[in-house]
């Protein structure tokens, strides 16, 4: 046990919290989404958005565009009891 290799976990990152990032972060977590989750997805979210943006070459690589849109394939999935029409 003596030799065997420990890998460290990266440490946590630590974002400031403004009202706007909370009521982001509540908006994502109605998902049913711990924090931790919903951190992550956006990140990765984010992430693939960017990616896709520079690659297309929509903006030069290592930019924020200013404006990102976001395509949604309709669910049909029943409404809760309370929320029917």
């Amino acid at each position: 046990m003596a030799n065997e290799k420990r890998t460290r976990r990266p440490s946590p990152v630590s974002v400031p919290r403004t009202p706007e990032f909370d009521a982001a972060l509540a908006t994502v977590m109605r998902t049913g989404m711990k924090k931790a989750e919903a951190v992550r997805l956006a990140v990765q979210f984010l992430a693939g958005g960017l990616e896709s943006a520079w690659s297309a070459g929509a903006v030069p690589d290592a930019t924020v565009p200013l404006l990102m849109r976001v395509t949604v394939q309709r669910q049909d999935t029943r409404q809760a009891a309370d929320q029917q029409v």
